[in-house]
């Protein structure tokens, strides 16, 4: 079996097991309004599908508050920590991962001062696969 085949093989497994485990969400996106945001500029995803949780690109913006973030922290809609990201100086894209189906919070901070920057809600969507 070549290297090719070998991949297409296990994407298919995996594919299918998304599937039937009913954790595969089709043409997944994202909505939230970031006008009023100073530190998110806009988010999107571009993956065809989704598992558990939705890639998501996160652009800042360019204003002295997000130049100040350190660390997205996602909460998922139980209030739970989801996941934390680092972001670097000057840094003005990260990817995040939010939960399918659900609307999360990012909290933007500064985790030298602990200080809250911003927060954005964020729901994720799709077409769900049974």
């Amino acid at each position: 079996m070549t290297a090719i085949s070998s991949r297409n093989v296990l994407l298919t497994i995996v594919v299918f097991g998304l599937m039937f485990s009913g954790c595969l969400t089709l043409s997944p996106s994202v909505t939230t309004e970031t006008s009023e945001s100073s530190v998110f500029k806009s988010l999107s995803t571009d993956e065809p599908w989704a598992g558990q949780h939705v890639r998501v690109t996160a652009t800042l913006r360019s204003t002295p508050a997000a130049g100040n973030v350190t660390t997205i922290t996602i909460i998922d809609d139980s209030g739970q920590p989801y996941d934390t990201i680092s972001v670097e100086s000057g840094q003005t894209t990260v990817i995040l991962w939010v939960p399918t189906d659900q609307t999360s919070t990012l909290v933007a901070s500064n985790s030298v001062n602990s200080t809250s920057i911003g927060t954005l809600n964020v729901t994720s969507s799709g077409n769900r696969v049974l």
